[in-house]
C-alpha cells in the first residue's frame, strides 16, 4: 500500500486487509475534510455576524458609547465602548483584529472575497 498520495495503487491487486486499510484511510481523510469545512463555515458565519454588527453600529460619535454585548446567541448585556472609533472583530479563527471602523469596512470586502463569502 502506498504511503504517499502521489503514488497510484491498483486496487485489484490488494488483498482484503489492504483494501480495509485503504477504506479506513479514505474515511479518515473524509472526516478531516468535513471537520475542516465545518470549522471554515463557522468562522465565516462569525465574521459575517461581526461585519453585520459593525455596519449596524451607530456612527462613531463620541456621545454614542452604549452597546449591547453578546454573551451567548440569545443573552446580551449593556456595555460601554471605551473607544467608539475602533472595533475589535473576531475573524472567526480565534484571532481578533482591531481596526478603525471605516478602515474595517474597507478591509472586510477583500477578506470576504478571499474566503468566497
Amino acid at each position: 500500500m502506498a504511503a504517499q498520495g502521489s503514488e497510484s495503487i491498483n486496487l485489484e491487486t490488494l488483498d482484503a486487509q489492504q483494501l480495509s486499510q485503504v477504506k479506513k484511510q479514505l474515511e479518515e481523510e473524509l472526516e478531516h475534510l468535513t471537520n475542516s469545512f465545518a470549522q471554515l463555515h463557522s468562522a465565516q458565519a462569525k465574521f459575517k455576524e461581526c461585519l453585520r454588527c459593525v455596519k449596524a453600529r451607530p456612527g462613531s460619535q463620541e456621545e454614542e458609547k452604549s452597546v449591547l454585548v453578546p454573551l451567548t446567541n440569545s443573552l446580551y448585556v449593556r456595555g460601554e465602548l471605551s473607544d467608539p472609533k475602533h472595533v475589535i472583530v473576531d475573524v472567526g479563527t480565534g484571532f481578533y483584529v482591531e481596526k478603525a471602523g471605516l478602515t474595517f469596512m474597507c478591509f472586510a470586502p477583500g477578506f470576504q472575497s478571499s474566503f468566497g463569502m
